[in-house]
């Protein structure tokens, strides 16, 4: 589609003059396109529709066709009118003819390109993911924007399917062709970050939440972003990097308070002053957690299992069985139990009481047989 810009031509009356005195068809079509790209290029979609609808009616159905329909449904879409995008897009893939020697692939590549798009707002994955295949055919053919925003599309839709492999590979793609100063670039760098997470690349999946913030330091879910890049730094085994992220976060959620628990956030900073070995301030934080309106049962122990850990590694271990035994009332199904549990018998091995120790050291075989820690315990004798 050609721009007009200052150097054009003619004027727009000039351009209506001319139609209303043209009777050849070829003419015709050609006045009849250059007002609809003018319109189209100055954002006017539907005056652009109009002229793109008088064209319609003088050519058959064929490549031509598929032209003008196209670009109508295009000026649809802008206008948010899905119904009639649907109608003119659906349409011109009808009638299109690849073989043909008129045939244009951008047109091709555009029509099933937007397609996916209204596909996708619809929530009819595997039909977006179906049209974008087929403009991915024709990749080369469309503009930069276009390219890129078609792979990024197309990486939502493997995501929606559970394909990670394939929407890595087709971000990865779409930053290829993308500017660090487009403002949607970070969304990509987000989506690859939680992809690679799910894939359990935790350093790829660092590298991309970092890039994030990187790019945009305001980025409108910053604390999402930081809590990523805490979790793949534990995953990692950096439990002070997390534990700056972690830090981070609560700060922003202290500044801005919502009025939702922050048990969840906490229990991540415990987790990881417990695991650089510095008890007291991760006793702390479990206080600060426990002073939280916790409703959900598993989050209230593991919480409280963090009490009966460090009391275990500052050696109170009176302490840490009252600690462990009143976790337990409250549940024993919380994600760090295979944490706990060996503690808790390690403290009763410390007390010298032979049958607690027995109890949880059994315990943990029944749950945890390839623990190292239970075949630790499983060499102690009182």
């Amino acid at each position: 589609m050609l721009f007009y810009g200052p150097s054009f031509s003619m004027n727009v009356k000039q351009l209506e003059e001319k139609l209303a005195t043209t009777h050849g068809v070829n003419e015709k079509l050609e006045v009849l396109d250059e007002l609809a790209s003018y319109y189209y290029d100055h954002d006017n979609y539907q005056k652009a529709i109009t002229y793109y609808q008088e064209a319609e009616k003088l050519v058959p159905a064929g490549n031509s066709l598929a032209y003008y329909q196209g670009l109508e449904g295009i000026c649809h879409f802008f206008l948010k009118k899905d119904k009639e995008a649907y109608q003119a897009l659906l349409g011109a893939k009808e009638v299109l003819r690849p073989k043909e020697d008129d045939f244009d692939p951008e047109i091709c590549g555009l029509v099933h390109y937007f397609l996916g798009s209204l596909y996708e707002y619809n929530e009819a994955n595997d039909s977006s993911l179906e049209c974008r295949l087929e403009a991915y055919e024709y990749l080369n053919h469309l503009h930069r924007e276009a390219q890129w925003m078609l792979l990024a599309g197309m990486s939502r839709n493997y995501e929606q399917q559970g394909d990670l492999r394939k929407a890595v590979e087709f971000n990865t793609q779409a930053i290829s062709l993308i500017s660090n100063d487009d403002p949607e670039v970070v969304f990509i760098f987000e989506s690859l970050g939680s992809s690679h997470y799910e894939l359990g690349e935790y350093e790829k999946a660092l590298e991309y939440f970092s890039r994030v913030l990187e790019v945009d330091a305001g980025f409108e879910r910053k604390e999402d972003i930081y809590f990523s890049i805490g979790l793949c730094n534990q995953r990692l085994l950096d439990f002070r990097l997390a534990l700056k992220s972690y830090l981070k976060l609560l700060e922003l959620k202290e500044l801005v308070p919502d009025g939702d628990s922050l048990c969840w956030l906490y229990i991540e900073i415990a987790h990881c002053y417990y695991s650089l070995k510095e008890h007291e301030k991760s006793i702390e934080c479990v206080e600060k957690a426990l002073s939280e309106s916790i409703e959900d049962k598993e989050e209230n122990a593991e919480i409280h299992s963090y009490l009966s850990n460090n009391y275990y590694a500052l050696g109170k271990y009176q302490e840490a069985v009252e600690a462990g035994e009143a976790t337990l009332k409250i549940s024993d199904q919380f994600h760090n139990l295979k944490i706990m549990l060996p503690n808790l018998a390690l403290s009763y091995y410390q007390l010298g009481q032979e049958d607690k120790f027995h109890f949880y050291r059994d315990w943990c075989n029944r749950a945890f047989s390839d623990l190292r820690w239970t075949k630790e315990l499983n060499k102690l004798k009182i």
